[in-house]
């Protein structure tokens, strides 16, 4: 397994707030599985500068891999950072934010409402070359009352992220994106070690479960195709539709 959505890194966003935390984190997920991952901490246009922003992330990285017995877990490590959607985007050089040498980018959309200019934000990313990957699409209630929204999202070049802890806890949105082919990446979204601790493998081994094991060999193979700057299989798309009031 490779975790591409998580706040490990210490002190530098609402994830682990020191280095023992991290290491705790890091021991959790090498015992689940886990073989590579990024470290994607919290980025805001309106907060920071992405040089800033980078020099901290760097920082934040050297201290932990001071630690000896993180270098000791043998999980290979890439850089990248959660960005907060804004159509500043447009006009940024964003490629310091990119996961470590590919074009992928990890966007966190509001939670409340649709944002203006979602769609334009992301065409203009994609005509630039870059690959947007959709943080946790299980959370915003605009997708989950019209899913032909993020439907028409990664036909047209995005990719879909849920989080472990939403197929743990049941959630219909996240379990109705696997079946209809609108998720292509399973990721822990992990902060600490109390309640939104590293619980990939819980979230693999339920989808197993629902799903068959064709499944988590393609959520594998997406993984593994994103660490090393691939292209991702192109989805089996499934339409949604909207029957009685019920989407199916």
């Amino acid at each position: 397994m490779l975790d591409l959505h998580c706040h490990i890194l210490p002190g530098i966003d609402d994830g682990a707030k020191n280095a023992e935390i991290s290491l705790e984190m890091l021991k959790e997920t090498k015992k689940q599985g886990v073989q590579a991952i990024t470290f994607t901490p919290h980025f805001h246009v309106n907060r920071i500068s992405i040089e800033d922003f980078v020099k901290v992330r760097n920082k934040s990285y050297q201290q932990l891999m001071e630690i000896e017995e993180v270098k000791s877990l043998g999980i290979k490590f890439k850089l990248g950072a959660e960005i907060y959607f804004s159509t500043k985007l447009n006009e940024m050089d964003v490629e310091p934010l990119c996961f470590t040498d590919t074009n992928y980018i990890l966007v966190e959309f509001p939670t409340n409402e649709r944002p203006y200019g979602l769609k334009h934000t992301m065409v203009d990313l994609l005509n630039r070359g870059y690959q947007p990957i959709l943080a946790h699409v299980e959370r915003y209630p605009y997708f989950t009352d019209d899913p032909n929204q993020l439907y028409d999202l990664i036909e047209m070049g995005c990719v879909a992220q849920i989080n472990a802890g939403a197929i743990l806890d049941g959630e219909k949105a996240a379990l109705r994106y696997i079946k209809w082919g609108m998720a292509q990446l399973i990721c822990s979204d992990s902060h600490n070690m109390k309640n939104r601790q590293p619980n990939l493998k819980g979230g693999y081994d339920l989808v197993r479960k629902k799903f068959g094991e064709d499944y988590i060999d393609w959520f594998e193979k997406n993984a593994r195709d994103v660490f090393k700057g691939r292209y991702v299989d192109e989805p089996m798309l499934k339409r949604p539709k909207k029957i009685f009031g019920m989407w199916f």
